[in-house]
């Protein structure tokens, strides 16, 4: 699916920090992330508007488009960064000009609201970026993964274009269904990784800006939705055709994802994927660290993803192909 990889990450390379949706949230988190980036030996420089606050926004819908325009055509940046998501990058996708952030080969890293960006370029470009950690929400505390040190930045900077593989256990929750699971990885499953926050894969069905893969590799994560609205989310990329294209979907975290006492009934995340289960024939496999919590992984989307069995209790996914 790829057509246009990014440079690799060299050491020193210099970091261009914005912030496309939410206006940030934490007093000197922004502060904190470019000491911790800087004493990691890049160069970090802010966007001029990254602090702005404009109703839900960090600025307007004008002055934060501009902060990502100018950041692509800037020779000196090598990475893009989101300072956090929220809501808004949708709002600047029409302004967006793809094939120049394309060309660019610069490094495209964030999650949540930044989905919407990494599936419209890979649907417009084939461009591979990166769901993974933001300024503010990963870097901006004392409490950081050690995750990011491995598997952000070594993997990345990598020569062989390969990321360390990540070992995840089966679901405690698969029981019997376990055994079904390792049968169905067999000798591996392998395709175009892509996907993102839920909420936002669903927003852009049906949209130029949703991407067109089959035998792919989807993964998902949520925060703060009900297990009904979740499950309503999944039936939409159902009724659109999409899950049944992929060779398997990859769950992270759904953080603060319980039903409330507003709800009906107390329909549990469980119920949603043992559904779920029953509706698609692809192996559908949780625990991967990933999504809205500290400890997450770096995620090429439009890269190449591997799936194979460590053990009878784990599975490993193995990413390649995803720069240059």
């Amino acid at each position: 699916m790829a057509n246009h990889l990014p440079r690799r990450l060299q050491p020193g390379a210099t970091i261009g920090i914005c912030a496309p949706s939410g206006f940030i949230t934490e007093p000197g988190s922004l502060e904190i992330a470019i000491l911790y980036l800087t004493e990691r030996g890049y160069r970090v420089i802010p966007a001029p508007h990254t602090k702005d606050r404009w109703e839900y926004f960090a600025g307007t819908d004008f002055d934060r488009l501009n902060d990502f325009n100018a950041f692509v055509r800037d020779p000196k940046i090598d990475v893009i960064m989101a300072a956090r998501g929220g809501y808004g990058i949708t709002r600047l996708l029409p302004g967006l000009d793809f094939e120049a952030i394309a060309q660019s080969g610069k490094t495209i890293v964030g999650f949540s609201d930044l989905t919407a960006l990494h599936l419209a370029l890979l649907a417009q470009t084939g461009m591979v970026t990166f769901a993974g950690p933001m300024a503010c929400p990963d870097f901006g505390h004392h409490n950081r993964s050690t995750l990011h040190a491995v598997h952000f930045e070594q993997m990345l900077q990598s020569a062989t274009h390969r990321s360390p593989p990540v070992k995840m256990p089966f679901s405690a929750s698969d029981g019997e269904a376990g055994h079904l699971l390792r049968s169905q990885v067999g000798s591996g499953i392998e395709g175009t990784l892509w996907g993102g926050n839920l909420s936002l894969v669903a927003h852009l069905v049906g949209t130029p800006y949703m991407p067109h893969i089959e035998d792919g590799i989807l993964f998902l994560e949520e925060v703060n939705e009900e297990p009904y609205k979740i499950e309503r989310m999944l039936m939409q990329l159902h009724h659109a055709g999409i899950l049944r294209k992929q060779r398997a979907i990859l769950l992270g975290q759904f953080n603060r994802c319980e039903p409330t006492d507003a709800s009906a009934a107390p329909y549990t995340l469980k119920s949603v994927v043992d559904f779920l289960k029953g509706w698609i024939h692809a192996p559908v496999l949780q625990n991967m660290p990933f999504g809205h919590v500290r400890d997450k992984i770096t995620l090429p989307v439009g890269g190449h993803a591997l799936i194979t069995l460590l053990d009878e209790r784990h599975y490993q996914i193995t990413f390649s192909q995803y720069n240059s």
